[in-house]
């Protein structure tokens, strides 16, 4: 409230503190949700264009090692290793998604020819940095699949020399 001179009371002031210390908390919560919002689309359009690039490379080059050092490389922020990618080569009539069972509908190394599908699978476990979302959701299991036909069979004596 107003004085007739123009000046707030003492009172209206400290309504005014009480009020803005009880939104305050709430605001901070909102923005600090939506940067961990942003921060968790992030990694996991990162961790899609990492399973990408592996599949890109597996198309060509079936080397597991070169395949994983791609996706790796592609997804270099947030820090992948090994054990989070997964590779793996099915046959073309095959109804599995990923590489869980390695040993149907696989596509071994002997037998591999164009049409063969290759796998790749990057998987992060994401940590919110805001506490109070931490406690509500937790660590957040992020995966990304990237399935592509093999276009080049690289012979097993040319290891070295292939794409």
């Amino acid at each position: 409230m107003s004085r007739p001179g123009g000046t707030r009371s003492r009172r209206g002031r400290g309504q005014t503190l009480a009020e803005f210390a009880m939104v305050v908390p709430l605001i901070l919560l909102l923005l600090l949700g939506a940067v961990d919002l942003g921060r968790a689309v992030f990694a996991y359009n990162t961790l899609s264009q990492a399973a990408r690039a592996g599949a890109r490379t597996a198309i060509v080059n079936q080397d597991l090692t070169a395949v994983r050092a791609k996706a790796i490389a592609a997804a270099a922020t947030l820090g992948l290793g090994a054990s989070n990618v997964d590779v793996c080569f099915k046959t073309s009539t095959t109804t599995q998604t990923g590489c869980a069972s390695a040993t149907v509908d696989n596509c071994p190394i002997a037998t591999r020819q164009i049409g063969c599908m290759a796998f790749v699978t990057t998987r992060l476990t994401y940590q919110p940095m805001t506490p109070f979302v931490g406690l509500l959701f937790g660590s957040i299991n992020l995966a990304s699949t990237s399935v592509a036909p093999i276009e080049f069979v690289c012979p097993a004596s040319a290891t070295g020399s292939c794409p």
